[in-house]
């Protein structure tokens, strides 16, 4: 036999009514989880971690004011992941959290140090989220990314620098810095477009036939003396200059790179998201599927190699104006594998992902560089402790993430917030 008390609790587990006092409490905790958990909040959090940077590069704040408010956005962004069970957004700002911190408490991170990770960082964003456009939503698995950003770079540095020695009869194009990006990324395009009957092989073949391309583009810009200069590069590229304002340092070419990597990678969220993006997706799982409904396979995947190369354009021509040097070695296969596992470790098939591997890439070849001091700082107490040599690290960063993308494919295939496998 059951009391009344005892009743209570399960008339309101079976949808029972509530009181007025109740009911109130709980249109109380909706309105706050509704509010709490806006996507406006969201994005005012991102925006203040932004915003931050502007007085960062101006030399009125110094990182310890920066990282303060970065922290402090991170964790009302992990709050709000928490609550929305968002788990990759949640990676993503105990990510953020932990490099504040680093550089909140001075752990050997300078200001300009840090400025030079968050603009190669915003580049690398750029080239993450384009390639995964090509990976992680059509399924093209193509190892030529670098090169078009070597295209990109080298174009921008003709068109930009007065410097180069022009054969006979020729002349310095000498053009304007900001057409010229858009120039790097057309001429980027026309590349891919020229290359592009290699999207008719498939598989393997088709990985192959763009580590060709990388090849054959890496030693045209060597053979081409007369414009790359060759072996030699195209130096002094100049840096933007905006209403006077030059972006003469990596604090101050923040401003410049933050916004342009918001711009290629808003574009490139908003195609992926929307009904073209959903063809994409369809392409990727079944091309006979895509085909039966009407949709021209092989020309949405030319669009495709041509819209992700334009970017891969644009963001060479960002980093080859924050660099001033145009070297062919900046531009090799090994370093479009490493465009891959950015979009591996993050996530394919997720535009935050490849944003997230991107940032993640950069913060772990840079931690590996300090491996030599911290075998020393281990030798000074353990005297049998092995010192690795400042000259290995190059290979360290290699074996690293090579181990790190073994453990990625065996355990996570999908990355960390990815959507599919990488096949």
């Amino acid at each position: 036999m059951t009391t009344d008390a005892q009743e209570e609790p399960q008339a309101l587990s079976d949808g029972g009514e509530l009181d007025d006092d109740q009911q109130e409490v709980v249109e109380v905790l909706e309105g706050w989880h509704a509010i709490v958990t806006s996507s406006r909040v969201l994005i005012g959090f991102g925006a203040l971690m932004l915003l931050a940077l502007v007085p960062f590069a101006t030399g009125h704040w110094t990182g310890v004011h920066v990282t303060t408010i970065h922290a402090i956005a991170s964790v009302g962004v992990l709050a709000i992941a928490a609550l929305q069970r968002r788990y990759g957004l949640g990676a993503f700002a105990l990510f953020i959290l932990v490099l504040s911190l680093l550089w909140r408490f001075e752990w050997g991170l300078s200001d300009e140090y840090m400025a030079h990770l968050i603009v190669v960082a915003s580049v690398f964003s750029i080239l993450a989220s384009s390639l995964n456009m090509s990976v992680g939503y059509t399924g093209l698995m193509s190892l030529s990314h670098a090169g078009f950003m070597g295209v990109g770079a080298y174009a921008f540095a003709v068109l930009t620098t007065e410097t180069l020695n022009p054969p006979p009869g020729a002349e310095v194009f000498n053009l304007p810095y900001w057409p010229s990006i858009v120039v790097a990324g057309i001429v980027a395009s026309v590349v891919a477009f020229i290359v592009s009957p290699i999207l008719r092989l498939r598989g393997h073949f088709f990985v192959l036939a763009t580590v060709t391309v990388m090849l054959s583009l890496s030693q045209v810009v060597l053979a081409w003396r007369w414009m790359t200069n060759g072996s030699l590069a195209i130096r002094e590229v100049p840096r933007p200059v905006i209403f006077g304002y030059a972006f003469d340092t990596a604090d101050k070419f923040i401003l410049f790179s933050i916004p342009v990597a918001i711009i290629c990678i808003v574009i490139l969220w908003r195609l992926v998201e929307s009904p073209y993006g959903r063809v994409l997706t369809t392409i990727r799982a079944n091309p006979a599927v895509a085909e039966s409904i009407g949709k021209n396979v092989g020309f949405v995947r030319l669009r495709v190699y041509v819209i992700t190369a334009f970017f891969a354009g644009v963001a060479g021509a960002v980093y080859v104006s924050y660099v001033t040097v145009a070297a062919h070695s900046q531009y090799l296969v090994e370093f479009s594998t490493f465009l891959l596992i950015m979009v591996v470790l993050g996530g394919s098939g997720r535009w935050l992902g490849a944003v997230l591997g991107a940032i993640a890439y950069v913060t772990v070849s840079e931690v590996v560089r300090y491996v030599p001091e911290i075998t020393e700082w281990f030798h000074s107490y353990i005297s049998f402790f092995p010192v690795i040599p400042g000259e290995k690290t190059g290979g360290i960063t290699t074996m690293t993430w090579g181990a790190l993308l073994f453990f990625l494919m065996l355990f996570r295939p999908q990355g960390i917030i990815g959507r599919y496998r990488l096949e």
